[in-house]
């Protein structure tokens, strides 16, 4: 799946989340939790596509 749809779906589950948990300033956890996952998955795929590379 796209990295753009999952950041997306990342993003809209942590504001849910810390919205519904009543956190003062949800918008901005939710944002630094995404930016934090999407930099796990970014370099997740960069791994994968490295060894896809390797085996050609």
């Amino acid at each position: 799946m796209n990295l753009l749809i999952w950041i997306a779906i990342i993003f809209f589950a942590h504001a849910a989340l810390y919205l519904f948990l009543g956190t003062t300033h949800w918008l901005l956890v939710a944002i630094e939790a995404t930016v934090v996952w999407a930099i796990v998955l970014a370099v997740i795929q960069y791994i994968v596509r490295m060894r896809r590379k390797e085996r050609v």
